[in-house]
C-alpha cells in the first residue's frame, strides 16, 4: 500500500512537473517569436535612424542667400514629413517592448528596456534637431526679408535724393545768380550765428 501511494504521488509530481515544463517551453517559444519580432523591428528602426542621422548631418549650416534658403526649407519640410510618417513605426516598436515586459514579468527585460530607450532617444534627438533647424531657417528667412525691406527703403531714399539733386542742378543752370544769393544769405546767417556761439 505504501509503495502504491508513493507511486501515485510520484506520478502526480511527474505530471505537475511535466505540465510546468510544457508550459514553460510554450512560453519560451512564444517569447522567442516576440523577441524575434522585437529584434527585427529594432534593426529596421536603427537602420532608418542611421540613414536619417546621416541625412541630417549633410544638411549643413543655414544659408544666407534666398535661393539656397528656399532649397533648405524644402529639404527641411521633406525631412520633417518623413520623421512624422515614421512615427507609427516607433509606436509599434514601443508596443512590442511593453508586451515583452508585461507578458514576461519574471524574466529579465532590462536589456530590452535599455535598447528601446536608446532607439527612442535617437528619434527624439532627430525630431528636436529638425524643429530647431526649422526655427533657424525661419529666422534666416525673416532676417533676409528685413534686409530686403531695408535695402528697398535705402534705394528709394537714393532715388529720391538723386531726383532732388537733379532738380537742384536744373534750377542752378536756369538761374545761377539765385543760387549765389541764397548761398551768400546762408553764409551770412551761419556767420552771424557763429558769432553768438561761445568760443572754446
Amino acid at each position: 500500500m505504501k509503495i502504491s501511494f508513493s507511486v501515485t504521488r510520484l506520478r502526480e509530481h511527474w505530471d505537475e512537473t511535466s505540465q510546468c515544463v510544457l508550459q514553460r517551453a510554450a512560453q519560451l517559444k512564444n517569447m522567442l517569436g516576440d523577441s524575434q519580432r522585437y529584434e527585427a523591428k529594432r534593426l529596421e528602426l536603427e537602420k532608418w535612424l542611421q540613414r536619417m542621422e546621416a541625412r541630417a548631418e549633410r544638411m549643413g549650416t543655414v544659408a544666407t542667400t534666398a535661393d539656397i534658403l528656399e532649397a533648405q526649407q524644402k529639404e527641411q519640410k521633406s525631412f520633417h514629413a518623413e520623421l512624422h510618417q515614421h512615427k507609427p513605426q516607433f509606436e509599434i516598436f514601443n508596443t512590442l517592448t511593453q508586451k515583452l515586459i508585461a507578458v514576461y514579468p519574471s524574466d529579465d527585460t532590462s536589456r530590452i528596456k535599455k535598447m528601446t530607450e536608446g532607439v527612442n532617444q535617437r528619434y527624439s534627438n532627430l525630431n528636436n534637431g529638425v524643429i530647431n533647424r526649422g526655427k533657424q531657417l525661419h529666422a534666416a528667412v525673416h532676417s533676409l526679408q528685413s534686409f530686403d525691406r531695408a535695402m528697398d527703403q535705402f534705394l528709394a531714399f537714393l532715388s529720391e535724393s538723386e531726383s532732388l539733386c537733379e532738380t537742384a542742378e536744373a534750377e542752378i543752370e536756369r538761374n545761377p545768380l539765385m543760387f549765389k544769393i541764397e548761398h551768400c544769405l546762408c553764409q551770412a546767417t551761419f556767420l552771424s550765428l557763429k558769432g553768438l556761439l561761445p568760443v572754446y
